[in-house]
């Protein structure tokens, strides 16, 4: 607009001065080595009008040319686009359907004019791995880490692969790549929780417990249950390693909170048991049933194996004081009395335990405890009654 305004006022100016000038056009010599040129004024400012319009013109001219060159680039950019955008819609969809060969056809073909190039590459990692080629599934995740190395979501991808194809060492250390700039992603502690478990990895999922509770990954309910686990798969790990002294060693060292949790009395009873430490189990479970009743622990006096068995018969008795009807107790102290011999006891609790809550191993051991009475009558007659028991109620 600039240059067309210049161009109307040098006209303008031509108009008025050359007349003006008619008279007296005056002189122009331009040398250029050997050649020169001779006009008069009036000449030499037309032919600068003359040329600038012609400049300008042919500018425009330009202008016009390459804009289109440029629209027509811009055209076939966009159809490239919109087709890329076709092309990773319906490999998307055949992902989803679980046709992996054409999903990673589609979306890798797409990924080179793609607006999501990295959606196209963590597409064409799940696809190549639902093929079975983890080789080719880095290759897609090393090339969307390159679009950028800092995006989650290829990490997570990554993870949720790798533990897909059961890689849980893989997994976890990718996991703990990104722990610390997102410490409090639900979807990385979800998988990291994941990993613990199928690693038996016990100490790190115990103290990952607090935050998977913080962020809502589980409610108070599941990190009860899971703290149970991790403790109990703890204390197994170190009764292999460390015999019953170690395992010893770690449960004077929890809190008395934990120590009250018949959960965890039980799993170091039974750890206790199985390296022979029954006397030092029963010491723990003793004091427990001092502070609280719990069948499971009930039952488990009857596994220990102790030199005298009075303590815990008598613990037992003062158990039944307060809860004549529980039918663990009752069984618990039938079988200490079998294998104190003494029969009649042994038969009394028995038959109070089956009558409470009949079960087929009571019954078993009373028939057991009959025929040593040498009941045989009322050995048949608890044997049918068990047999009754085991068989499937009819319709």
């Amino acid at each position: 607009m600039i240059k067309l305004l210049l161009l109307v006022a040098a006209l303008i100016a031509g108009i008025v001065v050359g007349p003006m000038l008619a008279g007296n056009q005056g002189y122009v010599l331009i040398s250029a080595a050997n050649q020169t040129i001779e006009m008069s004024l009036t000449t030499l400012i037309l032919l600068v009008v003359v040329l600038l319009g012609a400049f300008f013109l042919i500018e425009n001219i330009l202008k016009r040319v390459f804009s289109l060159s440029s629209s027509t680039r811009g055209w076939f950019m966009g159809r490239k686009v919109r087709k890329a955008r076709a092309l990773t819609s319906n490999g998307l969809m055949k992902v989803i359907e679980g046709d992996w060969k054409q999903a990673e056809k589609l979306v890798v073909k797409a990924a080179k004019h793609s607006d999501t190039p990295l959606l196209n590459f963590l597409a064409a990692a799940e696809a190549a791995q639902g093929q079975g080629d983890t080789a080719q599934r880095d290759d897609y995740l090393r090339q969307a880490s390159d679009i950028d190395q800092q995006n989650l979501a290829v990490a997570l991808t990554r993870a949720k692969l790798q533990m897909r194809q059961k890689e849980y060492e893989q997994a976890q250390a990718t996991l703990r790549e990104i722990q610390q700039s997102h410490s409090r992603n639900p979807i990385m502690l979800g998988l990291l929780k994941e990993c613990y478990v199928q690693l038996e990895d016990w100490k790190p999922l115990l103290a990952l417990l607090p935050q998977l509770e913080k962020q809502h990954v589980i409610n108070s309910d599941e990190a009860v249950v899971l703290a149970n686990k991790a403790e109990c798969g703890l204390m197994a790990h170190i009764a292999q390693h460390g015999g019953s002294d170690g395992l010893m060693g770690h449960w004077n060292s929890l809190s008395r909170k934990d120590k009250q949790r018949p959960e965890l009395v039980a799993c170091f009873v039974r750890q206790m048991i199985a390296k022979k430490a029954d006397s030092e189990a029963y010491t723990v479970l003793r004091d427990s049933l001092k502070k609280q009743s719990n069948d499971t622990l009930i039952g488990l006096v009857a596994e220990l194996d102790l030199p005298d068995r009075h303590p815990a018969i008598v613990r037992l008795q003062d158990l039944l004081r307060y809860d004549s009807n529980n039918a663990v107790t009752h069984s618990t102290l039938g079988q200490l009395f079998m294998r104190e011999q003494k029969w009649e006891e042994a038969k009394s609790h028995f038959e109070q335990a089956v009558a409470i809550r009949p079960d087929v191993t009571d019954y078993a051991h009373l028939v057991s405890v009959l025929e040593k009475l040498n009941d045989e009558q009322g050995a048949a007659n608890v044997s049918r009654q068990a047999l009754t028991l085991a068989l499937p109620a009819k319709i």
